[in-house]
């Protein structure tokens, strides 16, 4: 048994798991950072380093044509013959197996050594040493057929292939820049194959240990955030709390001076004559003889239970305006109801549960008055119900109407009293008065909507409050 309250997800349990998943994502994205400049400065570092070797060679190019234009005054680079020389001259480094000499159109020269298959520059490599600007690729596993004519008789398992590096050299004249013919060195690649796996490894090693760290980093920075997060978050809801239980009590001191007819007709209609009834009745009473005497003391306690309830409803509609004004949510209001008659359903052993669907706001006056209706529907539920039985509340707001629906298990109302069920002094509790649903419907009238009796029977009551919106109908004012 318990009483019900709001239904609310609960965002308190799936908030840590939001959490990881936050910081999972962080650090995957993070992950996906490091690998991508990793290999961005990886394929970097490989450009550089080819680079390396064709800068090297544009460089022993120019010097042997230096040398050989001062041996030889004939010497002249746009000739292919010079151009051959200064190819010749190069060949002679340990780690060039081959190389091959293009005209200006990309027309196969001659090779060194002889061996050295024809080829024609792509119009691509061609473009690109038009800029006189050398280049280099690198074969990590090329056919040994490509480069020779002729191969030895191979036994070993992979020596038909090889790893080289192509350099292209540019040839220029001296006298304007204007490319005349191209190099191309076949430089030995083992040594930069190992060369890139080194690199390779420590590349890897260090953007494992930035992914590390960057991780941790991450994990804690966000997991210190996350926890001061929840921090702010259990203060709010602690204020948010504190605020709202001071404008239920706001909203249960704001009343509205409106109320003076409702006010008029109790004090004159019921206060005066009920007052009357009780002296009567305890005149009787004191005159009546010992066993009419029983009888009489259960009316005279009926007449002042009659009394203290006007009494009390008078003194509620007549306290004073606070001044001030404010907003309730229609959960809110749900839960200030069963926040009043939490105690009256734990002694019953009757479970209380309310529900809320849809959005409503209402202005402070509204919603108090609109809390006595609903407490009073719920009190009768309540003590309607047998213990171990179950009363529900339901609020529902759409753009026509704002509806409260109060169900009960109890035993019914008796047909002879739906008639004038909301008439003073018709009640089916024992010692009720029955006012409570008149001074409810008196309310209800006052704001505009209507209070029904949807339906009765062995199995339980149903009641209606039926609130129309601002501008329609009847309609009450709502923020």
């Amino acid at each position: 048994m318990g009483v019900g309250t709001v239904n609310r997800p609960p965002e308190s349990s799936s908030r840590p798991v939001r959490a990881v998943g936050a910081v999972v994502l962080a650090v995957a994205a993070f992950g996906a950072a490091v690998l991508w400049g990793r290999l961005q400065l990886g394929a970097q570092m490989r450009a550089q380093i080819l680079d390396r070797d064709a800068v090297i060679l544009q460089a022993l190019a120019r010097r042997e044509t230096a040398e050989l234009a001062a041996r030889d005054p004939a010497f002249d680079l746009k000739d292919p013959a010079s151009q051959y020389a200064v190819l010749l001259g190069m060949a002679d480094l340990t780690n060039i197996i081959a190389a091959r000499l293009f005209d200006a159109t990309g027309r196969f020269v001659a090779g060194v050594p002889l061996e050295v298959k024809e080829a024609a520059l792509s119009e691509t490599t061609l473009a690109q040493l038009q800029t006189l600007v050398p280049l280099t690729r690198f074969r990590p596993d090329a056919p040994r057929a490509e480069l020779f004519l002729h191969l030895p008789d191979l036994e070993a398992p992979g020596a038909d292939r090889l790893a080289w590096v192509e350099v292209y050299v540019p040839f220029t004249a001296p006298d304007r820049p204007a490319l005349v013919g191209v190099g191309q060195f076949m430089l030995e690649g083992y040594t930069l194959e190992r060369e890139f796996a080194r690199l390779d490894r420590r590349l890897n090693r260090q953007a494992a240990a930035l992914f590390v760290l960057g991780a941790l980093v991450i994990s804690l920075t966000l997991g210190w955030a996350f926890h001061r997060l929840n921090q702010t978050n259990r203060l709010l809801a602690a204020r948010s709390a504190d605020l709202q239980r001071a404008n239920q009590a706001l909203a249960e001191a704001a009343r509205s001076a409106a109320l003076g007819a409702v006010t008029a007709h109790l004090i004159h209609s019921l206060k005066n004559p009920v007052a009357g009834l009780q002296s009567f009745v305890l005149a009787r009473q004191e005159a009546a003889a010992p066993a009419d005497s029983a009888e009489w003391r259960e009316a005279l306690a009926a007449t002042r239970r009659m009394q203290t309830l006007i009494q009390e409803v008078v003194q509620v509609l007549r306290e004073p305006e606070s001044g001030s004004a404010f907003a309730l949510s229609l959960s809110e209001l749900g839960e200030a109801v069963a926040a009043s008659l939490h105690r009256l359903a734990q002694a019953r052993g009757v479970a209380l549960h309310t529900h809320c669907t849809g959005e409503a706001t209402l202005d402070n006056h509204l919603a108090g008055l609109l809390r006595l209706i609903l407490v009073n529907l719920v009190q009768n539920a309540l003590e309607a119900t047998p213990a171990g039985g179950r009363v529900e509340l339901t609020l529902h707001a759409d753009p026509e109407a704002i509806r409260a629906e109060v169900r009960d298990e109890g035993t019914g109302i008796p047909e002879p009293v739906r008639a004038r069920l909301f008439e003073p002094v018709r009640s089916t509790k024992e010692g009720g008065s029955g006012i409570g649903l008149a001074i409810s419907r008196q309310l209800a009238r006052h704001l505009g909507a209507e209070l029904t009796l949807v339906s009765t029977s062995a199995r339980g009551t149903h009641f209606r409050v039926h609130l129309p919106r601002a501008g329609k109908p009847g309609g009450a004012k709502t923020v």
